[in-house]
């Protein structure tokens, strides 16, 4: 038995992803007879100033042990909890700031070229590598991750995909005439693309939208779109929803809609492929298209309204197709393991650094 702390990010009043993966990851931790818990601190990236200073307080954290206990592995998973120290690091790496990566001087980061913003840009971008760089183990959630990881900090990783949280729960049900998206509500998740489709959507299908703004304006700015194209009949906002309610409204979607801007993994589309459903998803959604096939298993189009409204409107004319896309993806999921046994390969990893500890006392008993 270890004693092992997974290390997590949290943004007050915000519940997503990566709040799912540590909660899933310290449930099968303890499963196995592991004593684990977790650490988080409060992140708050305004005003951008911040980011240092967030970077600077996992730093400022040494883990090897609390009141004189010993801890055996510390995992972290997102920037900046990687800065933690510890002689015992793994990452499963959710992803960095992805605004000064990727993002970097594009319409969702705020990071642009002034000279103050490239001079804490190159510090954060350094202390990335360093601190990544100490790891023992390195994963990532997905292979888009992995690669942009590479590209920007030339550090490899083993991809290691999170199982669904709710494992065999997952069911499908006779279709109900909506379209369903879930996830936060903010710009990077384009629910406008769905939104402005809509008045080229078959009426007969509403939108349901499950979970809450966590960007400044964001409410405002989809709530004129809803209004300009007059929708309020047909969008539904839900809020944050139980996880029986989520499985049921999985269940029952037409087809389910994401299509972020080069997300990182997504769990909506393994939630939607596990429930049976078909996914529309964007040509430039990024970890999605290492599971939605065109055609197969749900539809990849264009980055714009007319394209997604296609879709779906596919959708509704060919019923048979849109269930035979929904098996596919429920299959492809079967297949790769995400249900119920993918995370024998996720602990073993994770835990790697703790068997090299034993093989190096062991080697050194022998040598003695």
């Amino acid at each position: 038995m270890a004693r092992i702390l997974v290390l997590g990010v949290k943004v007050p009043f915000t519940h997503g992803g990566q709040e799912v993966l540590v909660g899933s990851l310290v449930k099968h931790l303890r499963a196995r007879g592991h004593e684990a818990d977790v650490i988080e601190l409060p992140f708050n990236p305004l005003p951008k100033q911040n980011l240092v200073t967030a970077a600077a307080m996992w730093r400022s954290l040494d883990l090897s042990n609390f009141a004189g206990t010993p801890i055996d592995l510390v995992i972290a998973t997102k920037f900046p909890s990687y800065y933690a120290r510890h002689p015992k690091k793994s990452v499963w790496l959710v992803h960095q700031l992805r605004s000064i990566y990727d993002l970097y001087g594009g319409q969702y980061s705020d990071i642009g070229d002034d000279p103050r913003d490239e001079a804490m840009r190159r510090l954060l971008t350094d202390g990335d590598t360093m601190a990544l760089s100490e790891c023992a183990f390195r994963s990532a959630i997905s292979k888009n991750v992995a690669d942009r990881l590479k590209a920007f900090n030339g550090l490899h990783s083993k991809v290691l995909y999170p199982p669904l949280p709710q494992g065999n729960q997952y069911r499908n049900e006779t279709s109900e005439p909506y379209i369903l998206s879930v996830g936060r509500i903010c710009r990077i998740k384009r629910l406008d693309l769905i939104i402005n489709a809509l008045p080229h959507i078959d009426a007969k299908l509403s939108l349901k939208v499950v979970g809450v703004a966590d960007e400044p304006g964001a409410m405002e700015f989809f709530t004129n779109e809803i209004n300009k194209h007059n929708l309020s009949s047909r969008v539904q906002f839900l809020g944050r929803v139980g996880d029986q309610e989520l499985l049921d409204l999985y269940s029952r979607a037409t087809g389910v809609f994401y299509a972020p801007f080069d997300e990182d993994y997504g769990y909506v589309t393994l939630e939607a492929m596990a429930s049976g459903k078909p996914v529309i998803t964007a040509t430039d959604s990024g970890g999605t298209l290492e599971f939605v096939r065109d055609g197969e298993n749900g539809r990849v189009v264009a980055p714009t309204p007319l394209a997604m409204a296609e879709a779906f409107n596919g959708l509704i004319r060919d019923p048979a197709s849109a269930q035979k896309m929904g098996s596919m993806g429920r299959m492809l999921i079967e297949d790769a393991g995400m249900l119920s046994t993918g995370w024998d390969d996720v602990i073993n990893g994770l835990l790697s650094p703790l068997a090299r500890t034993q093989v190096d006392e062991l080697t050194q008993v022998v040598g003695a």
